[in-house]
Order: structure tokens, then sequence, then C-alpha cells
């Protein structure tokens, strides 16, 4: 190949002013590339971070709040068993009976978990008497549990706070939740969930379950993701909760306009995606924070200031910032120091052969001088690409199954490893279906191996045009996967799913050739990143659908049973 003709210069020479060009200008990319992206990832984490602190805050707390609505469940269901009807319970023998097997019962139910600071019951005194209630609550001092004087409502006003709670949950007939009160007889403040119950839609009473809020206070002051961080619960209108600055009842929205606006976003919605910036009119410090609804409907909210969530972002530009002057630095002078000892070009020649040996085929190395380096690049160029079509060719033979045309066992295990990147970083939902061709022994052995490979491509083709759009394995010899994602057959894959099986329906008539039938059981799972158990991992979801596809295979086979008798 003939060039232009150039003033020769030595590769020496080349080679000192090309490298020491090229380390300067990559430092300055890396550098740069390298302080955005992690920038950006670090945004991003702290979001998550935040993010994951408020959902698993929450998730403790109301799981504690469940633990509560159980034990009302527990105790009222228990409580209405054992009265076959409410009458009984104007008869003092039959109702002495019934609150002291109450009282043995609801001891259990509540002492199973240490977050319950006081439970009763109490019955309507309109069909009992006024002092037909249980009400324990737990000493400071103790873990026990201590009988309280009863409680008569009927000597107290409707409107009085000790007993208003009694006449709303009875009036409304549904369940409530109390907010945080100073309960003044035991002198702490407490959160209380009331259950209604109804006999034969007669208001027979109520249950009750009382949680130490100091419980709920001192995890809130736990909660730390960054230093200074401030968690704090808000009610469904936006009042202060509890805040280690602010006292309960404060209307959050009205400590400045900035606050108003977000604390309307507290109360709307049930979660934030990403993290909202404000400031504390006090301080005039910048916060972020986010928020998660809970089951009572008060507002977790966690608040961080941005100088600690943005104090790694710093510390890392100052990192790459100081390793990327130090690294030009050293190369440089290595560089000088080694280009004097290069004496033959042909060196750098047998990295760029040694990428190849390794498999490196994207190598694009085009001339930029009119010497032997220029003749040997275009070589090793059009070696390379030679070598690349040759393998990709050998590749998409490798991936295809021979005999259905689709994609085989081992391209199967390859999209595996994007499968299980999805489980993990929970990114979006997915479903898996697994198909198992019946009946292939059977054909194979009465009619030949010819019959058996027609009928599964036959199947085969079934499955391929009603999910044309997502990825179809053939993983066994009567074993077919497809993946399906965001699309119209994720979408649509259960009436995907109906028609097959109306399809098959129509292709198993007796007479019908036995090749150009359709048999086969399926088994379908789905990966849902909100509600799927948290470290799922691929093969547990290909197990739910291998079972219901053996589930679905034994059903068919019972079902062709009773077609034959």
């Amino acid at each position: 190949m003939n060039y232009l003709r150039e003033p020769y210069i030595s590769i020496q020479t080349k080679f000192a002013a090309l490298i020491l060009t090229c380390i300067f200008f990559t430092t300055m990319v890396i550098g740069g590339v390298g302080i955005s992206t992690s920038v950006s990832i670090l945004d991003t984490n702290s979001t998550k971070i935040m993010n994951a602190t408020a959902l698993d805050a929450a998730g403790n707390l109301n799981n504690k709040l469940q633990t509560i609505i159980q034990n009302a469940d527990k105790s009222s269901s228990y409580a209405l068993s054992k009265l076959n009807d409410w009458h009984d319970l104007k008869n003092p023998k039959f109702r002495k009976r019934y609150l002291d097997d109450l009282d043995k019962v609801f001891n259990i139910i509540s002492g199973t978990d240490d977050i319950v600071f006081s439970y009763g019951i109490l019955l309507n005194p309109e069909i009992s008497s006024d002092d037909s209630n249980i009400y324990y609550y737990r000493p400071a001092s103790d873990e026990n549990f201590v009988r309280k004087d009863f409680l008569d409502i009927q000597q107290y006003d409707v409107e009085d706070s000790k007993v208003s709670w009694y006449y709303q949950v009875r009036d409304s007939g549904t369940d409530l939740w109390l907010k945080p009160h100073y309960d003044e007889v035991y002198q702490r403040y407490i959160i209380s969930y009331i259950k209604p119950m109804y006999k034969d839609d007669m208001f027979i009473g109520l249950v009750g379950m009382n949680i130490d809020f100091t419980y709920i206070t001192e995890y809130l002051d736990s909660i730390m993701p960054y230093d200074g961080s401030i968690a704090f619960l808000l009610d469904n209108k936006g009042h202060v909760v509890y805040h280690r600055s602010y006292t309960a009842g404060t209307n959050f929205a009205s400590l400045s306009p900035e606050i108003s606006s977000i604390t309307q976003r507290i109360r709307t919605e049930n979660h934030n995606d990403k993290l909202v910036d404000f400031s504390f009119p006090e301080s005039n410090t910048a916060y972020r924070l986010a928020w998660h609804t809970l089951k009572n409907n008060m507002k977790l909210v966690i608040s961080a200031p941005t100088e600690s969530i943005d104090a790694e972002r710093v510390e890392l530009m100052m990192r790459i910032i100081s390793a990327s002057v130090i690294i030009a630095t050293v190369f440089f002078s290595l560089t000088m120091t080694m280009v004097q000892r290069i004496v033959k070009p042909i060196h750098r020649l047998k990295d760029y052969a040694s990428a190849i040996a390794e498999g490196n085929l994207d190598l694009s190395m085009e001339p930029e001088s009119n010497d032997e380096i220029g003749d040997l690049t275009l070589s090793f160029t059009k070696n390379a690409r030679v070598l690349k079509e040759y393998v990709e060719k050998m590749k998409v033979l490798a991936y295809r199954d021979a005999l259905t045309g689709t994609k085989n066992k081992l391209a199967y295990q390859e999209y595996l490893i994007n499968a299980e990147r999805i489980m993990q970083n929970r990114s979006k939902p997915f479903s898996i279906i697994i198909f198992d061709v019946n009946n292939l022994k059977k054909i194979n052995d009465v009619y030949g191996h010819n019959y058996g490979d027609k009928y599964i491509i036959n199947c085969c083709y079934c499955f391929r045009k009603n999910f044309v759009h997502s990825p179809f394995f053939r993983i066994g010899g009567d074993e077919f996967v497809v993946f399906l994602y965001d699309n119209d057959d994720y979408a649509k894959r259960y009436s995907i799913l109906d028609n097959i099986e109306h399809e098959m329906f129509e292709k198993n008539a007796s007479e019908i050739p036995v090749e150009d039938r359709i048999s086969v059981a399926y088994g379908i799972a789905d990966f849902d990143p909100e509600t799927s158990p948290e470290n799922m991992h691929f093969t547990q979801l290909f197990d739910i659908a291998d079972v219901r596809m053996y589930d679905k295979k034994k059903e068919m086979k019972k079902k062709d049973k009773e077609k034959a008798v």
C-alpha cells in the first residue's frame, strides 16, 4: 500500500510526543469524568440511603403497630367466640365467668410483645353493668401486667376526655387510633388502638391496646443516617406529634412558607422518591428530608443536614483531584524516562497482538503515519476485523437451538446474569414462564423421533408466536423458558396464556395428526420489586414457576384420565 511520503521521524520521537500528550489528556478527561460520575452516584446513593432509612424505620414502626392491631383482633375474636347471645351479658353469673375467661386469655395474648403498655376490654354498661371491664397496665419497674381499678364511664360526661373515645368508637362503629396523649394516671404519653365489638348488630363493648410512646420516641432519636439527622412524626393534619425541637401540637406548616408547601406534600403523598430541600427558620441550616406514611396515618419524616449528606462528595472530589495530579506527575516522569530506552518500536505492536490474542477484537487502529508501523497497523486491524466477524458467526451458531431455531441453554445461562441483576437491584418487575411439552416420550416411542421432533417444533412455534416480543429459550429436550418484561407480552401475559390454552384445546382433537397437536404444561412466576421478598434470587423465582408447571401437568393428566373414562 502506497502513502504520500512525509519527513521521516523516528519511532522514539513519535512515541515520546504521543505518550506525553495522551497522559495529560487522559488524566484531565478521566479526572473530570470521575468527578462528575462520582458526584452523580453519591447523590443517587444519598437519596437511596435516606429513602431506605425512612422505609426501614416505617417498616419497624408499622410492624409494632400491626402487632397491636393483631392482638386486638385476636382478643375481640376470642371474646365474640365465647358469647352465643349478647343477652347473656345481663346475667351476673355468666358475665363473671365470661370476664374471668377473657382475663386469662387476654393476658396471654397481650403478654407476647413488650411494646404493649396496657390493654383492656370494656363491656357496654347498658347491656351489662358499670363494673364490666378488664384493664391491665405494665409498671415501669415490672415486666408483668398489673390490674387497674374498674372504670365506670357512666360517671363522666360524654365530652370528658377520659371517656370521649368510648363514645366516639361506639357511634362510628369502626376501629380508632388515638394520637399520642398524656395519661395523667400513669404520667406518660401513650398511643391507643380501640376496636369495637358487635354481636348480632348489638354493640357489646370494645377492646383497647396502648403503646408507651416513649418506646417510639427513643427509636426515632436513634435513627441517624447522617450526622445531625432528625426523625420526627406529624399527624395527618401536619401537626407535630414528636420533634426534638418543637412541642407536640405545633403546626409544622406555620414555621415558614417553604415548610408550608412541603407539609402539604407530606400530608397528601404517602412517600417521596426524591429528597426535598428545606431549612428550619431558627438555624437557617439546609436540610433534606424523606417521609413514609405509617399504619395509623401518622407521617414518619427523616431529615438530615445537607452539609452532612454532601460531606462524602466533597471528600471524594478532593481525593480524585489529588490522585489525578499525582498520577499525571508520576506518569510524566516515568514516560520521559522510559521513552529514552525504547529502541525498537515493534515492541508496541506486540501489545496489540497480545490484546487480540486475549480476545479483544474491537481494536480499531488507523495509521497516522507513513512508516512501517502504519503498514503493520493496517494488517492488525484487518485481521482483527475478519476474526471478529468469524467469532460473531460462531457465537450465533453456538447460541441457537438447531431443532427449533430458538435460543439454547447456553444463551439462557448467560441471560440469567441480567435477570439476577434486575432482581438484586429491584429495578423493574418481570415474569418467567416455564413450558414443558407433554407426551414427548410417548410420541417418540410410538411414532419415532422424527414425529417427536415435528411435535416439539409445532409446540415451540405456538409459544413463540404468542410471545413474539420476549426472549425465548429451549433449556431442555422438552422444556422452554420465556422472560417477560415491560412490554405488551408482560402486560397481557395471562390473556396470552388463555389463548394458548384455547389453541391447545383446538389442536388436541383425535382427528389431528399427532405431530400437529399441541399439549404443554406451564408455570408462571412474577417478580415485583415492591412486594417480592428481600434478597430473592432467580433460582427461587424459577422454583416457583417450576412447581406451578408440575401442578399444571398433574391437573392436565387428571383431566385426560377423566376423559378416557
